[in-house]
């Protein structure tokens, strides 16, 4: 098997999201970020936040995938697996 080219990291982050149905102000005034888990390749890392890829190309590995990009106030937990 052969060994991926790029680390795997798990980002535990909060993220925004959209509501589109009716609701009274009180109810919006609860709005929260949502704990989202991401499980991808790690691009790279930044001033600004972490940069992760959902596929990368052993035989390609100046391509990436469908990026992600969290900015590092969003981020809550951060961890990188080693030897997947």
């Amino acid at each position: 098997m052969t060994k991926v080219c790029r680390p795997v990291v798990e980002i535990r982050w909060l993220d925004a999201h959209v509501s589109t149905c009716d609701m009274s102000v009180k109810e919006a005034k609860k709005q929260k970020p949502v704990l989202t888990t991401t499980v991808a390749f790690l691009v790279a890392e930044n001033e600004h936040g972490v940069v992760l890829a959902t596929d990368s190309y052993p035989k390609d590995p100046k391509n990436v995938k469908i990026i992600n990009f969290i900015p590092w106030g969003c981020v809550a937990e951060y961890y990188e697996y080693e030897d997947i």
